[in-house]
């Protein structure tokens, strides 16, 4: 397997301010993270941009300023926007830190008509840079004391953006542990897309991911089978892996045995949550 070694500058994430300690906060009253920070700061960010940063205080080390509790990040789909997740998230019942990010008309994972760029100018300097923007988020929490696992969970044009970061995943820009994605797969092409370099659409970084992938087999816009879809744009160069493709490639990934163990009959209840 080929590793790439990159790196990002995250300056622009306000690692360079003087050290904040982690703050906790009452339920559904996250800290604005962007108002006291830089890290809207990245490319490709305009006034849309908002995170939000969720921390229980049970979430608290005895020091009063630094955490071990898992850092889940949330991402809205396209259209969507991260209002909800203070409200729907679950943090402090689970004890795990929430992150918040609200995209700029979603999540750069594909052909936009909002970008000045092609998909295939990986040097652009205007379009979002989500994987630079993540990881100034994350490396802002580091300064912060957070210290925990990260894993990301994402739904749709969301789960896109948890796929690609989950496959630049590294023990330094982006250390993610694990992904839970809604609706949406593996590209099988194009192998990168977007500026930077934390663009890869495939897993081929050194950092082994768990992942929860959950998928509709009669879905007509994200095809379970993989393929083109409406949401490229009418761009072919955009193909998606069938889900079980998909799912052998992150097994592939990992070091897991071929060959999926097959449930069913597992009952399940929809959610009201629109992101």
């Amino acid at each position: 397997m080929k590793f790439r070694r990159v790196s990002v500058l995250v300056a622009l994430s306000g690692i360079a301010a003087p050290i904040r300690a982690l703050q906790s906060n009452a339920p559904e009253s996250p800290l604005v993270l962007s108002d006291a920070t830089h890290v809207c700061d990245a490319q490709g960010r305009t006034s849309k941009c908002e995170v939000e940063l969720d921390v229980p205080d049970s979430c608290l080390n005895d020091d009063g300023s630094t955490s071990d509790c898992p850092i889940v990040f949330f991402f809205h789909g396209a259209g969507g926007t991260n209002d909800w997740f203070a409200r729907t998230s679950g943090v402090h019942a689970a004890n795990v830190i929430g992150v918040y990010p609200q995209g700029e008309d979603g999540w750069n994972t594909g052909p936009k008509e909002s970008n000045d760029c092609g998909w295939d100018d990986f040097d652009c300097s205007t379009d979002p840079d989500e994987g630079a923007f993540v990881a100034g988020i994350i490396a802002e929490l580091r300064v912060r004391g957070a210290m925990g696992n990260v894993y990301l969970i994402g739904n749709s044009n969301g789960a896109a953006l948890s796929m690609r970061l989950a496959s630049n995943a590294d023990d330094g820009n982006l250390p993610i542990k694990g992904v839970v994605t809604k609706v949406t797969q593996l590209l099988a092409s194009p192998p990168r897309s977007g500026p930077g370099v934390l663009n890869y659409n495939q897993p081929d970084g050194s950092r082994l991911v768990s992942v929860l992938n959950i998928m509709g087999t009669a879905d007509g816009v994200i095809p379970y089978e993989g393929g083109g879809s409406s949401v490229f744009g009418g761009d072919d160069a955009f193909q998606l892996m069938s889900a079980m493709e998909s799912m052998d490639a992150w097994a592939e990934h990992n070091g897991c045995d071929a060959g999926p163990t097959v449930t069913e009959g597992v009952s399940y209840a929809n959610s009201n949550d629109p992101n």
